[in-house]
């Protein structure tokens, strides 16, 4: 990602999905991805990412700049009720007997994963490494239990 390359995480893409250009990591508009798959839009409805400083989430400038750190968190949520909301059309009807008992199953559920990356002449650095493989996460929650000390 070179320095004036374009990352939009604002939500501006067809269906609430963020727009992102000229990027190493993504050819073309995600949005236009997106508009391929309108029911993405049922699982995942927020921003693909901000950019970080003082606030909780700060504004993603229209273009990245050396040292702008930025966010990249993609999630998907099954919201309670969320098929109830479409409208009732012979696709919709379609999609919810298709989906509709695994969305029962996993209805309230949702997950998210942020990494975190600093804008460098070299490019993009990621520096919120963390274990995201399951044999990574459970060696890691292992160190954690052996750590604990005992409970009198």
């Amino acid at each position: 990602m070179a320095d004036g390359s374009t990352f939009s995480g604002s939500g501006d893409g067809v269906g609430g999905a963020p727009r992102v250009r000229e990027s190493a990591a993504f050819e073309g508009d995600l949005a236009a991805l997106v508009g391929e798959c309108p029911q993405l839009g049922l699982l995942y409805f927020h921003a693909l990412g901000d950019g970080i400083g003082l606030n909780v989430h700060d504004p993603t400038p229209p273009t990245t700049v050396m040292g702008s750190a930025i966010s990249i968190e993609p999630g998907i949520y099954v919201r309670p009720g969320h098929l109830a909301t479409l409208p009732d059309t012979p696709r919709n009807r379609a999609l919810i007997e298709a989906v509709g008992a695994a969305w029962e199953r996993h209805d309230g559920i949702g997950v998210r994963i942020e990494d975190d990356y600093l804008m460098l002449p070299s490019g993009l650095e990621w520096i919120s490494r963390a274990p995201r493989e399951i044999d990574e996460i459970e060696e890691a929650m292992a160190g954690a239990r052996a750590r604990r000390a005992p409970r009198p």
